[in-house]
């Protein structure tokens, strides 16, 4: 079944993502949601019948607030009774009944700290993975890394640990209300709009809290609207009670006009959790509340969802995009702010290093369409930057270097090439026709296999039993080879990674034909 997302992939679009805490608590252990939260430090601050209490609140706030729908009561209740655990476990802090690592009296004078914030930072500063989810994690991985801007409400780091634990280009973060008033590239950024478990001071949790982040909403509503504007829309790890995203999603829909509004339903998403549901169900619901329709997705399958996002491909990721942005406006605007400036001829991956060779010279940079300068990777350099820092290798560049090696040399490739329209690209006919035969040439894994030498194709379990036998390095690259459909995949990656490791940092220019072989077959194996 077609969805929205296959059609977001067609259009090749970076989305905009909000992350709730729904997908913090799919991927780790023991994560609370709201009421969890605090009913878990209602007992630390030594308070007795938390739901009791919240049953009188809402009760009361009821009353009060005869307006609110049960969305609105329910928030209002959790952010008063926020208030109230935040005043009384304050009090026995400072009264040394109650104590927190790392963390002393003396240090909330001094900083004017919350220890109510710095403990429930605290309880968000470490994290684990829950058992069975590493897949799904790796396809989560690899979807944020192509989101053009991620805005999240939850506390943790786990967000920007896993875009960070991929490639040297890591996403910029802005923590509460900071980063919506300072100049900003809208590519490879996080807002935490509620603050971060690194931050403990900007963590909106009770009343006051919320009363000071409402006096900023408007502005903070227009930059988000701003960049709500040019890219898709997705939600997930948020239900659409949530009071938070209603109000963005309303604030963003009233001020569209009406055939914006209609535009609107092709670009907000909604994931929602369907427990046991293994496909894609697109519902299109139209909520007048919000003033808009939006597509929901309903699925226990996020990684589906994850790929689907993955397979956007600009050629270039969203924190490269920041990275030439900043260091372009630094060598344009900057530098020409002190007068005239030099031309430099840089190629792309030599920016990486601009930012060293500007100094306080006279710079500028022409960026055109119509020729490429660029720099053609050696074969070590190819291989590892290919399995281990996929961020490195431009799709262009690493098209153009696999159409210059030997079409039927062994040499990992079909990651760039199994869902890529050639005669789309700009290679010159001739490049395209080899890789076309390269395709044809190397089908599946048992195309390299079936050319180890006979006396290799030793069966054996595991990579441990292999390397126990001391074999020469050749034999033993070819047996992993012969034996690896059936071997552990991520022993068979770091494997791999520890062999190139050796001759990238050896400065060799060349791999033996064994390993070829081997990186072939892992590579057809995993990317098919």
């Amino acid at each position: 079944m077609t969805t929205v997302l296959d059609s977001l992939a067609e259009k090749n679009e970076f989305p905009i993502v909000f992350i709730g805490s729904g997908i913090s608590k799919r991927f780790l252990n023991d994560f609370p949601d709201w009421p969890t939260l605090l009913a878990e430090f209602w007992v630390k601050a030594g308070m007795q019948n938390f739901y009791g209490e919240l049953n009188n609140v809402l009760s009361r706030v009821k009353s009060e607030y005869p307006e609110f729908n049960d969305r609105e009561v329910e928030h209002e209740a959790y952010i008063q009774i926020g208030a109230t655990l935040e005043t009384t476990f304050n009090q026995r802090f400072n009264d040394g009944e109650i104590l927190i690592e790392g963390f002393t009296s003396h240090d909330s004078f001094r900083t004017r700290l919350s220890p109510f914030k710095k403990a429930v930072a605290n309880r968000f500063l470490s994290y684990s993975l829950r058992d069975g989810m590493e897949v799904e994690y790796e396809s989560f991985v690899k979807m944020i890394r192509k989101t053009q801007i991620i805005l999240t409400t939850n506390y943790d780091t786990f967000v920007e640990d896993s875009y960070n634990s991929l490639g040297t280009n890591q996403i910029k973060k802005f923590i509460g209300q900071k980063g919506f008033f300072t100049e900003t590239f809208n590519y490879a950024e996080l807002y935490k709009l509620h603050g971060c478990a690194q931050s403990p001071s900007d963590i909106v949790l009770a009343k006051e809290d919320y009363n000071k982040f409402d006096k900023n909403s408007v502005l903070i509503s227009a930059k988000i609207i701003s960049m709500m504007l040019t890219s898709p829309i997705i939600f997930m790890g948020y239900s659409l009670t949530d009071v938070n995203v209603r109000k963005i999603i309303s604030d963003f829909s009233s001020s569209l006009s009406d055939a914006e509004v209609q535009l609107l339903e092709e670009r907000l998403i909604l994931l929602e959790w369907s427990e046991g549901e293994q496909g894609l169900v697109e519902e299109v619901l139209n909520d007048r509340d919000l003033g808009c329709k939006l597509k929901v997705i309903k699925t226990d399958n996020y990684g589906l969802v994850f790929d689907k996002i993955s397979s956007v491909n600009q050629g270039v990721t969203p924190s490269e995009v920041r990275k030439y942005q900043h260091v372009i406006k630094q060598l344009i605007v900057d530098r020409g702010r002190k007068g005239s400036l030099n031309s430099l001829l840089v190629s792309p991956v030599q920016l990486e290093d601009i930012e060293e060779r500007i100094g306080d010279g006279k710079l500028v940079v022409a960026l055109g369409d119509t020729t490429y300068i660029f720099r053609m990777p050696d074969l070590v350099s190819y291989s590892y930057d290919y399995f281990f820092e996929s961020d490195q290798l431009n799709t262009d560049i690493a098209l153009r270097f696999i159409a210059s090696q030997n079409k039927k040399s062994r040499l990992p490739f079909l990651k760039f090439t199994k869902d890529l329209n050639l005669d789309e690209t700009n290679l010159h006919p001739f490049d395209k026709e080899k890789i076309k035969q390269r395709i044809a040439a190397f089908p599946d894994a048992n195309v390299c296999i079936k050319t180890i030498n006979s006396s290799y194709k030793v069966k054996v379990d595991t990579i441990e039993e292999i390397i126990e036998q001391k074999f020469k390095q050749d034999k033993e690259y070819d047996v992993i080879a012969y034996n690896s459909p059936r071997l552990d995949l991520d022993k068979l990656h770091d494997y791999i990674k520890e062999k190139l490791s050796i001759f990238r940092d050896g400065g060799a220019r060349g791999i033996p034909t064994s390993l070829r072989r081997l990186i072939t077959t892992y590579d057809l194996i995993i990317n098919k």
